[in-house]
Parts: C-alpha cells; sequence; structure tokens
C-alpha cells in the first residue's frame, strides 16, 4: 500500500490527552465475525465490503495464521492478522510468521486495543517458533513505537519487503524473539 495513503492513525507521541485504556476481549476469529470485519475495514481504509470479505474470509481458519479479533462489551473494536511467510525470492526477506496487519476502530484508538492485539499475536506465534517478524512503512512511528516498546528490533530497512513496496520512503523489517 502506498504510504501517500496514510492507512494508519497520524503519529502523537506525547497526546495532550490520554483516553483510559479498555480491557478488550481478545478472541480467534471465526466465520461468523468476517462482515463485521469487512464493514470496520471498509470504515477504516475504505474500499468495498465484498472485496474485504473475500479477503478476510481467506485468512479466517487459513494454514498457518490467525486472525484475532477485540471486543469490548461485546462490540468488535478491531482485529489482526499473523501469516507464515515463505522467504520472499525478491527482496530476501526471511521465511516466518508475520504480523500482517491491524486495525482499530478510530473511536477505539489510543486506548491499548492495538497494543493488547499485537501482544496477543506474539504470544500465539511464540507458542510455534521463537521469533516474531513483522515489517511496517517507515514512516508509521507510531507502529515503529509500540513494536520497539514491545520488545522488537530493527533488522533492516528496504524500499520492498516479502513483495511490499513502500513508495517515497523504505519499510522496516522488524524482529522479536522469543523470551527465554
Amino acid at each position: 500500500m502506498p504510504d501517500a495513503e496514510v492507512p494508519y492513525a497520524a503519529y502523537q507521541p506525547a497526546p495532550v490527552s490520554h483516553l483510559p485504556p479498555v480491557v478488550a476481549e481478545l478472541s480467534e476469529a471465526s466465520a461468523g465475525d468476517i462482515d463485521q470485519l469487512a464493514a470496520l475495514q471498509t470504515e477504516v481504509r475504505g474500499g468495498g465490503v465484498a472485496q474485504w470479505a473475500e479477503r478476510i474470509g481467506r485468512a479466517v481458519g487459513a494454514e498457518r495464521s490467525v486472525v484475532v479479533v477485540a471486543r469490548v462489551d461485546g462490540e468488535i473494536t478491531g482485529y489482526a492478522n499473523v501469516t507464515f511467510l515463505p522467504e520472499h525470492p525478491g527482496d530476501g526477506a526471511p521465511d516466518g510468521y508475520y504480523l500482517s496487519g491491524v486495525t482499530v476502530s478510530p473511536r477505539w484508538r489510543r486506548q491499548g486495543v492495538g497494543r493488547a492485539l499485537t501482544r496477543w499475536r506474539m504470544a500465539w506465534v511464540w507458542a510455534r517458533d521463537p521469533s516474531v517478524w513483522c515489517f511496517v512503512s517507515a514512516r508509521n512511528r507510531a507502529s515503529l513505537d509500540l513494536h520497539t516498546a514491545l520488545g522488537f528490533v530493527e533488522v533492516r530497512r528496504a524500499p520492498v519487503l516479502q513483495g511490499v513496496s513502500f513508495e517515497g520512503g523504505s519499510g522496516a523489517l522488524l524482529r522479536a524473539q522469543r523470551p527465554i
């Protein structure tokens, strides 16, 4: 996705006001969640509900992947993915489990939902592999800060990682190792 679209929240390293954190119930997504997740994704990123539902539907229940849903008082507030990706022949990004997207409803942002989704996914991966990988736009400072705070370290930067290009900039390849 091109950086020019800025599909992520504006960077606020020290927001003027902080909303209190919420306690989100996290669970693996089911087929019954797909339509609501597609509606959320359409609200946040645009596009059509049908195309998002098809894409999310492929991820739910897929082998070597997981979709996790966050709910507060029964309302879906966000979701995120993990996908196993093979080593990329073009850019050399290693094989492994990648955090491959997080979406939080705008009204629930900056309340700990994204952090909770990321921690849940890290634990899921560590039950299967000692390394968790992700790549983010180098312009997405909020995501870089979040991942660094959770123990990710930058491995390298490149204009393309796992076949995803970062127009107008580069992407950062990050890794977190399972605690010993």
